[in-house]
């Protein structure tokens, strides 16, 4: 609310502020609520309240502005008449849209007395938790993991062994 003001300086010094008959000019406001929502439909594990929104006008954050994001009936602003933005920091492994009527992209051309609401949903872009089914045998039964470093580290052994007794044959003290 804007208030004129008319000053009188008095003799002695002192200074005496008086209202005039026209010293309230309301200024025309109007509500924007803002909402947030979230769809936890791929394993995301987040709540309203874990995000921040912010109100900007001109690009500078309003009264209130930034403020976590409540769900429900959301966060009520009054403001003056004029556009403004609605915004939110991107969220890693959300996407989200703006909806309300008389918004687009977040964007508001505020009027007076208008009442506006703005939800902004976020998706969680996950994908369902996959099912990973085993290989089958013909009769239905699991198959078993037989690829293990101790099968590979035998093999190499008997190798080993194998390779030196013959070598100690060749070499041995009465082969001569």
């Amino acid at each position: 609310m804007r208030i004129i003001l008319i000053s009188t300086l008095l003799a002695i010094g002192t200074v005496s502020v008086t209202p005039s008959a026209s010293a309230v000019d309301p200024v025309p406001t109007g509500t924007i609520y803002v909402v947030q929502s979230v769809v936890n439909d791929n394993l995301g594990k987040n709540v309203p309240n874990d995000f921040t929104l912010y109100v900007k006008h001109f690009g500078t954050n309003v009264l209130g502005s930034p403020f976590m994001a409540t769900g429900g009936a959301g966060t009520t602003f009054v403001l003056e008449a004029g556009t403004y933005v609605v915004s939110q920091e991107i969220v890693e492994g959300y996407s989200g849209t703006w909806s309300g009527v008389g918004v687009e992209n977040g964007f508001i051309d505020l009027q007076p007395g208008q009442v506006v609401t703005i939800t902004r949903t976020l998706n969680d872009n996950g994908t369902a938790e996959a099912v990973v089914e085993e290989p089958g045998t013909e009769d239905g039964g699991i198959l078993p993991n037989t690829a293990t470093p101790w099968f590979n580290f035998l093999l190499v052994g008997a190798l080993i062994t194998t390779f030196g007794a013959f070598g100690y044959r060749k070499f041995a003290p009465n082969n001569k």
